[in-house]
């Protein structure tokens, strides 16, 4: 199966699916957090989506929030308006439901047909970095429990285009600023004053390219698919390099190393993994690597096969500042043996890089 062929739980696979839905003339119910203080089961990311078959993509965190949010979505869907939920999740009332948090949160309800913000929800299921708009109607209505609302969804993309239009242009201008900052800061923002709005930028998933399709190379994508990275696999064989080994690749090249540079578009927030079958391919990997901007280089490897490695780097010109950008012995140090626990410890690296500015 293409991973384009089966819905994701990340927040563009979601979006994706939205717009599958509303081609099919479907309806859903989409939940995302408004705002959170204190410790909460879920990420600034969380999105869960409720079919009309009651079945469901993604998460808010699951436990006894989520099912409060299942348990509400059948009457947000029917009722084709929106709801805001409201938790309190103090210590004992987490204990008393099996949670381990103790914060304040309040999550957004709102029912998706086949035509409302289907242009918005287009561009959000794109790859392009995009900032989602929800305008909710008063503050009371943002506070309320019981509250069945209507929203307002608009949408600011990367190059500064509004998609959606309040009907006053000077409300659009400045939720189009709050777009922009929040796109900058690469946070969400809940704001109450003098309108309520929540302001959600979506950034593309990171791609990871994997060069080698080994057996090292199955786990790791299969992994690094699951936690949210576009996973990219090249290697010369094409036994090696199909979609019946590689289901969970967005993209699978068969070529030469300077050919897949070549072909790939490698960016700052490009991942770039070296696990091919010998020591000179790992080397024209990372050679390769250190010449483009990717935010992360490993190679896998013993730290002698690692030394040998960087020396013959310096020999091609490549300075100790070069050889810095190269995590080498690739991963976490966690004890790992088996393939699969190396692909885990790789994964581990790669979500820690990924964090480490949000």
């Amino acid at each position: 199966m293409n991973s384009a062929d089966r819905p994701q739980a990340t927040s563009r696979g979601i979006f994706a699916e939205i717009v599958r839905l509303q081609q099919q003339g479907r309806r859903a119910v989409l939940a995302s957090p408004l705002w959170s203080e204190g410790s909460v089961p879920f990420s600034h990311q969380a999105k869960l989506l409720f079919r009309d078959d009651a079945s469901i993509v993604g998460t808010v965190g699951g436990g006894a929030l989520e099912a409060a949010v299942l348990e509400a979505a059948p009457a947000v869907l029917d009722g084709d308006r929106a709801r805001v939920l409201e938790f309190d999740l103090d210590a004992r009332q987490a204990a008393q439901d099996g949670m381990i948090c103790g914060g304040r949160c309040a999550i957004l309800l709102e029912a998706i047909s086949p035509t409302r913000g289907r242009e918005v929800f287009g561009v959000a299921a794109q790859g392009e970095p995009i900032v989602l708009i929800t305008l909710l109607p008063e503050p009371a209505a943002a506070t309320s429990l019981a509250a069945d609302i209507q929203l307002l969804k608009l949408a600011l993309t990367c190059q500064g285009e509004l998609i959606g239009s309040t009907g006053d242009p000077a409300l659009d201008s400045a939720l189009a600023q709050l777009a922009e900052e929040a796109l900058r800061a690469a946070r969400p923002r809940f704001v109450q004053e003098p309108f309520v709005a929540h302001i959600d930028p979506l950034l593309p998933c990171p791609a990871l390219f994997i060069f080698g399709g080994g057996h090292l190379a199955v786990p790791l994508a299969m992994i690094a698919d699951l936690v949210g990275f576009r996973v990219v696999v090249t290697d010369d064989r094409e036994e090696f390099a199909n979609r019946q080994r590689f289901p969970w690749a967005e993209e699978v090249f068969v070529g030469s190393v300077p050919e897949a540079f070549a072909r790939l578009a490698i960016r700052a927030d490009s991942y770039v993994v070296a696990i091919t079958r010998g020591h000179a391919l790992d080397e024209e990997v990372v050679a390769e690597a250190l010449r483009t901007p990717a935010r992360y280089i490993g190679m896998v490897g013993s730290r002698t096969k690692v030394a040998s490695v960087f020396d013959a780097l310096r020999r091609r010109g490549f300075s100790n500042q070069d050889l810095q950008r190269i995590h080498a012995p690739i991963g976490l140090d966690i004890g790992t043996d088996t393939v699969e626990e190396i692909a885990v410890s790789i994964v581990a690296q790669l979500i820690q890089i990924r964090r480490a500015d949000s």
